[in-house]
């Protein structure tokens, strides 16, 4: 894709990234001056997946083009053009959060919890209006200043209406169980995945990690050391049920909901009152 210049009407003038599905570069809209970020969809994909894959996509635009909130950046055009698939969306200019793991930043408890309660109000605002992500993962949330917190890269949301069914896609560590064994997924994986990275936040480690094949088996059927345990801390203990359930392999034993999750960890996060002294 490094030939092409422009799609659409929309310039391409430096990458910003490349994740597993595509290339994001920086761009602009000529009639406003908007700074715009464009994904452009890796041409092996399409190639190896066809028609689905592209409807898959236009399924995307259509869902995040819905959403409107402050803690999601919206994708406002879909487009093919020159063999290639792309996606126009609003752009951020803030770090990812995998960007700060790679830099081993240490995120106190207060902050871990701050980005974590934006996360979880974003994919709660998702869920109600029948949309989930499908791929929470600390590459797909920019960090901005003052600890801003949004979403990006609906890139295989799924419409709670859709009838297209889809093979495994996401990033392993962050898949739920389920999404190995059915189509038949729900707002649950996005939980899942949040708290894989809750865990990240307060261990500084993942909960998962190793080959593919090895993540898939470990997701399947094993439970991760609790945070307190993983990150040597006592101090982390009230948040361990709370990541233990978010990261539950059955769905049924899973939070809910993130407006559920949110709430059990603003619980977590309270003071604990001190016993009252005896007269």
């Amino acid at each position: 894709m490094a030939e092409i210049r422009s799609l659409g009407k929309y310039p391409l003038l430096g990458l910003i990234g490349r994740g597993s599905m595509g290339t994001v570069y920086a761009s602009k809209d000529p009639d406003t001056g908007t700074p715009l970020a464009v994904k452009v969809v890796h041409s092996e994909l399409l190639r190896d997946t066809g028609d689905d894959f592209r409807a898959l996509l236009r399924t995307e635009a259509l869902a995040a083009s819905a959403l409107h909130h402050p803690g999601i950046l919206q994708v406002l055009e879909y487009g093919e053009e020159k063999d290639a698939a792309y996606l126009v969306m609003e752009y951020s200019p803030g770090t990812s959060l995998q960007e700060h793991f790679n830099r081993h930043v240490r995120f106190s408890r207060p902050r871990a919890v701050n980005l974590m309660t934006q996360l979880l109000d974003a994919l709660q605002y998702a869920h109600d209006r029948g949309v989930w992500h499908r791929d929470i993962k600390p590459a797909n949330l920019i960090v901005s200043g003052e600890d801003r917190l949004q979403v990006a890269d609906f890139g295989i949301a799924r419409l709670e209406s859709a009838d297209t069914q889809v093979t495994v896609l996401g990033t392993p560590g962050y898949i739920a169980p389920e999404s190995y064994q059915t189509d038949s997924v729900d707002q649950r994986v996005d939980v899942f995945a949040a708290g894989v990275v809750l865990y990240q936040l307060l261990t500084d480690t993942p909960p998962f990690s190793g080959t593919p094949d090895r993540i898939m088996s470990a997701v399947c059927h094993e439970t991760p050391p609790a945070p307190s345990v993983a990150g040597h801390s006592s101090e982390l203990r009230p948040f361990d049920p709370v990541v233990l359930t978010a990261l539950a392999r059955q769905p049924t034993e899973r939070f809910a909901s993130a407006a559920d999750f949110r709430t059990a960890l603003l619980r977590a996060q309270a003071p604990t009152p001190r016993a009252a002294r005896r007269p």
